[in-house]
């Protein structure tokens, strides 16, 4: 319990004060590579020339394992309970959701407890804005998910997909 209360301290509260005194910044490059700076070593694992906007929650920040040239558009929660993963040359759009967790469901009811499944995104994919990612979803390279799907199951690579639940729209070359 006590080095589960240190990690808290360490990562969460310290990710927690760096997005507040950087907030009132804008969302330009350089901002945005510092906040990646400041960050990054407190992530599971971080690569070089990380992004992160601003207002991006990251819950289990430990779990959270991050490849080169990364960017986290601004007001993105990402639950990484379960652990997340995320590809070099990756994009994730403003107000996405990334949930490796989900509630369980039991006795006609919906329970506090939680059931945790890894999500992967592999390199050069782009999650445009207002995108939700479930737990358990393995996304391919050279994906493109569509604004405001909902991701549910996995995506083959280098493919485009869209809506609720993302479905495939096209190949891609």
């Amino acid at each position: 319990m006590f080095l589960k209360i240190i990690d808290f301290l360490r990562r969460d509260v310290l990710i927690h004060i760096i997005q507040m005194l950087t907030a009132l910044l804008p969302n330009s490059y350089i901002t945005t590579r510092l906040r990646g700076m400041l960050i990054g070593p407190l992530l599971g694992r971080c690569g070089k020339n990380f992004r992160l906007a601003s207002g991006v929650i990251i819950n289990k920040p430990g779990k959270l394992l991050i490849e080169d040239n990364v960017y986290i558009a601004h007001n993105v929660w990402i639950n990484a309970v379960g652990g997340i993963r995320i590809g070099d040359n990756s994009v994730i759009g403003p107000m996405s959701v990334l949930a490796s967790s989900k509630h369980i469901y039991r006795d006609k009811k919906v329970t506090n407890e939680g059931a945790f499944v890894p999500i992967t995104i592999g390199k050069g994919v782009w999650l445009a804005s207002h995108v939700v990612v479930t737990d358990g979803v393995k996304i391919g390279d050279g994906v493109l998910v569509a604004a405001g799907s909902v991701v549910t199951h996995h995506i083959n690579s280098y493919t485009m997909v869209g809506g609720v639940p993302a479905k495939f729209i096209r190949k891609l070359s």
